[in-house]
């Protein structure tokens, strides 16, 4: 498997995404049962200010309740 993290630039990209497109992200992570991958995206939107692309945590525990 490939468990290689984000480098700057990628998690630069990814917090560039519209909030939309990176909620949908993370619930196809559970969908998939690839918890490793939620968990490791929500550090990075969690860490990251809100004004710098990062989710609020009430938002992403709303998608994390549907699958835990």
């Amino acid at each position: 498997k490939n468990k290689r993290k984000m480098n700057q630039q990628e998690k630069e990209w990814f917090l560039s995404l519209p909030e939309e497109t990176k909620l949908d992200v993370l619930e196809a992570s559970l969908k998939e049962n690839k918890f490793g991958v939620f968990m490791s995206m929500t550090k990075i939107l969690l860490e990251a200010p809100i004004q710098n692309g990062g989710i609020s945590t009430e938002k992403i525990e709303s998608i994390r309740k549907k699958y835990f």
